[in-house]
């Protein structure tokens, strides 16, 4: 069962996922991206809320941003987040 966040985490999980659809071919914006999730993660953590910071993690674990060259897991990691943004909207 998904956690139920508050609003402003909502938004910010949502701001992310838009943020990864930016950084596919940007290596400066998949670090930023990188960042934010890794400080909303933080936040996460911080506020309890395990579960959902479990499935970001995952998602951070599975990010490298490459050198002038396509993520391979860009489509990989932009479903995951596409998912996690829905059961959050969805709970």
């Amino acid at each position: 069962m998904a956690e139920k966040l508050p609003p402003e985490f909502i938004k910010e999980l949502e701001s992310v996922c838009k943020l990864h659809e930016q950084a596919v071919c940007n290596k400066e914006k998949c670090r930023e991206f990188s960042e934010t999730l890794s400080n909303l993660l933080v936040s996460l953590e911080d506020m309890k809320y395990h579960r959902t910071a479990d499935r970001l993690m995952s998602i951070l674990i599975n990010c490298s941003p490459k050198e002038a060259s396509h993520c391979e897991k860009a489509t990989l990691l932009g479903e995951r987040m596409k998912e996690a943004v829905k059961e959050t909207l969805f709970r």
